[in-house]
């Protein structure tokens, strides 16, 4: 190729280039806009103490993280938000993995059983939070009154008795997630090729081995990106909680997104909200740090 010739290769590839990021600078421009913006304000919002209504900056240092971490409710919120997030995520994990099992064999009423599983994640949230409402009124609700015909001692305010309302937001919440990670795994399992199954079947494998010898590890690290997402999307849930219980009753259910919340807009303290969201930001980057990580090492042993 003459000099010339790479001369004009070379302006072609810069106009395409140009007109490329002309194309997509609306696009990273909304985007810094609806992301990098707040980041930044809550970032400078949690060094400082923010007087209402104009929003004026006082700038206290690390005070505002001093009072999130020394705070009597901390552990008892981020014990919530542990519990929320991992229990939920199992009980999805079991309904979805069940659910999507079933759904890889052909019986009669499959179209019904897909339907029926779906329908939960079509429900909008708060909707669904009002129907586990009722479904939990220890008054008028089913649950009770399957309680009652077994045993009439053993019903109680589901919701409203501090030992029980964790637990049943978090059936609910898991009730709402698993279609999902249904989904998910069902194109996971349509991706695993037959001939493993059935070459370890030929083999004289039975469904338990297949399972755990085929299906998870081929899974896994679909799996492991999958759970880091439930991860983050349970440490940040809130609308499920504040519209069944509010946090109660007393900090019971309390999690950090509903502390977040509850700070920011019932006690308008905007500096310590700001500062347990970068604490939670912080958390949250730490996962995709270990997860990068690992996914890392297995690359180099594959590797080597």
């Amino acid at each position: 190729m003459s000099n010339r010739s790479k001369k004009v290769l070379t302006t072609r590839r810069k106009r395409e280039w140009g007109a490329g990021l002309l194309f997509v600078s609306p696009s990273v421009i909304a985007m810094a806009c609806m992301v990098a913006y707040p980041l930044v304000l809550v970032l400078i919002y949690s060094f400082c103490k923010v007087a209402l209504p104009k929003f004026d900056l006082k700038y206290i240092g690390f005070e505002n993280i001093r009072k999130v971490l020394t705070s009597s409710q901390l552990p008892i919120v981020l014990k919530n938000t542990i519990l929320w997030t991992f229990v939920s995520l199992f009980i999805r994990f079991v309904l979805g993995f069940a659910s999507a099992l079933i759904l890889q064999v052909d019986f009669k009423g499959k179209t019904l059983f897909r339907i029926i599983t779906l329908l939960p994640w079509t429900m909008p949230s708060i909707v669904a939070a009002n129907l586990w409402r009722w479904i939990y009124n220890p008054d008028t609700g089913i649950l009770n009154f399957l309680v009652k015909q077994i045993n009439p001692a053993a019903a109680t305010n589901w919701l409203g008795n501090s030992s029980t309302a964790l637990m049943a937001v978090i059936i609910s919440y898991s009730w709402m997630g698993f279609p999902y990670l249904m989904l998910m795994i069902v194109a996971g399992l349509q991706g695993i090729p037959k001939e493993y199954t059935e070459a370890a079947r030929i083999d004289g494998a039975n469904s338990i081995q297949v399972f755990f010898r085929i299906t998870l590890p081929q899974l896994k690290g679909f799996l492991l990106i999958l759970t880091l997402l439930e991860i983050i999307s349970g440490f940040n849930s809130f609308d499920l909680i504040f519209t069944m219980t509010g946090g109660g009753p007393g900090v019971a259910t309390e999690t950090v997104g509903l502390n977040i919340y509850r700070m920011a807009f019932q006690n308008y303290d905007f500096g310590k909200a700001s500062s347990m969201g970068i604490l939670l930001l912080v958390l949250v980057m730490i996962g995709f740090v270990v997860y990068s990580l690992g996914q890392r090492r297995k690359a180099r042993r594959w590797q080597g």
